[in-house]
């Protein structure tokens, strides 16, 4: 009975050392002839990586307007000379003027730029605002998305519908409600999945979508070539034919005069709904990244149109986080730990070494479950987790308490050490809804750590505690 016992408690520590190793040193395998760490790694926040930084400020472009003797705009042809001598007169308009640029609209384009990056899901940032310049800067963690982000940001946002041959403004910005992202098969290759920009409209817009959706169609024109001196109620002769000739009249989806894509109507829209198809995919690959990408772009009509357009330039900032700072920020607690876990091997003996073992585990898995989960870790989450190491501390002590008192462990015990931590547990889910990463961290981390403190402790650090008395 005390053979099955060592084999059975050899066994759990066995698999307790394999999930210490896998977390803390990684699992290797071979591949392209060199070795790789299949465990993935820890998704790291702003303190742990390099930054770009973006500073905008407001587009100081001026616009020349050219008027003719009579006080007509003339656009510039780049042969004539536009001089007085020759009846013209040359302004120079600013892109905006100084009623612009106040604090108002400042920091409406903040917001919308602080919506845009929330929604894009890009991780931690940052963002302020000089009040009195409208100076605003932006810090990324350095990705290979970053400069992607910086485009959306820049963008203004007015979302157009206009005729593809005259420019014509057929729907304005005004007119759109919202949109957002939607796929489906290829009509014409069931091999590729297509991607659409799902426009809705407003009421107005709707109305006037339902009127062109009638004139941007597809048409056929009948073309008659006749003999022309060929008297009325004679048959043609074998060179005259009849055809007809393919008209469409396109439409352009246009973001801040980029061309999204152009398109005919094959039917009366009178939903207020258009499908705009922007590109189309064959794998599942190239469909995630361009449904990301679209994604985007509704998040940009999605957010308000900027007030003021930006010119950005950036600055590329050093991990500010030194490894001699990370090594000291992770060895005081873990000698803390080491010398509380000496005090149970003096008092508890080979349980509280083997209970030691027990505890790296469990930090162990923590750190796999939270890397496993997407869990941005920052300074934030790292203090989480030294606090449940310590809440798992206490638990385990109650345990080789009780244990060495001869009692084991009951639900009793468990209840009142889970009724005294409740504080913990609810501040943990309010923290965890939070969407500013650093708090969203420390919040996260602590639910996986509270998950894991009683799933872990319940089924493998009582088994083996138990087993050794």
């Amino acid at each position: 009975m005390k053979t099955l016992k060592r084999l059975q408690i050899a066994a759990i520590l066995l698999f307790v050392a394999i999930i210490i190793f896998a977390s803390f040193f990684g699992v290797y395998k071979k591949e392209d002839f060199r070795v790789k760490n299949i465990i993935k790694n820890y998704s790291l926040g702003m303190h742990f990586t390099d930054k770009i930084v973006f500073t905008g400020n407001v587009k100081k472009d001026e616009e020349k307007i050219i008027y003719d003797s009579e006080g007509n705009i003339v656009e510039d042809d780049g042969e004539t000379d536009y001089t007085e001598e020759n009846g013209y007169k040359i302004e120079t308009k600013k892109l905006y003027n100084e009623d612009d640029l106040n604090l108002d609209n400042y920091t409406k384009t903040k917001k919308i730029i602080t919506k845009r990056l929330k929604k894009m899901g890009i991780g931690e940032y940052k963002i302020s605002l000089d009040k009195e310049t409208g100076e605003i800067k932006i810090t990324l963690q350095k990705n290979d998305e970053v400069h992607e982000i910086e485009d959306h940001i820049k963008q203004k946002g007015e979302l157009t519908i206009i005729d593809k041959d005259t420019k014509e403004v057929l729907i304005s910005k005004d007119q759109v409600k919202s949109a957002k992202v939607v796929y489906g098969a290829s009509q014409t290759d069931t091999s590729s999945t297509v991607v659409y920009l799902q426009v809705n409209f407003n009421k107005e817009g709707a109305k006037k979508l339902e009127e062109i959706s009638q004139i941007y169609v597809k048409s056929e024109e009948e073309d008659t070539d006749k003999d022309e001196t060929a008297e009325e109620g004679e048959e043609q002769t074998e060179n005259e034919t009849d055809s007809e000739t393919e008209n469409i009249k396109y439409i352009t989806v246009d973001l801040d005069g980029q061309a999204l894509s152009s398109t005919y109507f094959g039917e009366k829209m009178s939903t207020g709904v258009l499908y705009v198809p922007i590109t189309q995919a064959q794998d599942q690959e190239t469909l995630a990244k361009q449904v990301k990408e679209i994604n985007n772009v509704a998040t940009v009509v999605n957010n308000g149109v900027l007030p003021l357009e930006y010119e950005f330039s950036e600055e590329e900032i050093e991990v500010n986080v030194s490894n001699k700072n990370l090594i000291i920020g992770i060895a005081i607690p873990s000698a803390i730990l080491l010398l509380a876990c000496i005090y149970l091997i003096i008092k508890f003996k080979v349980k509280g070494l083997v209970d030691t073992l027990l505890q790296i585990g469990y930090i162990a898995l923590v750190l796999l479950a939270i890397r496993y989960t997407n869990v941005v870790t920052t300074i934030g989450g790292i203090v989480a987790i030294a606090i449940f190491a310590a809440i798992n501390y206490v638990f385990n002590y109650i345990v080789l308490k009780n244990l060495s008192d001869n009692l084991t462990l009951n639900w009793k015990t468990v209840g009142k050490f889970a009724i005294y931590t409740i504080p913990v547990y609810v501040l943990a889910v309010i923290l965890a809804f939070n969407k500013l990463t650093a708090i969203n961290s420390f919040g996260m981390s602590m639910v996986w750590g509270s998950f894991c403190l009683y799933i872990y402790n319940l089924t493998i650090t009582k088994a083996v505690l138990e087993m050794l008395s």
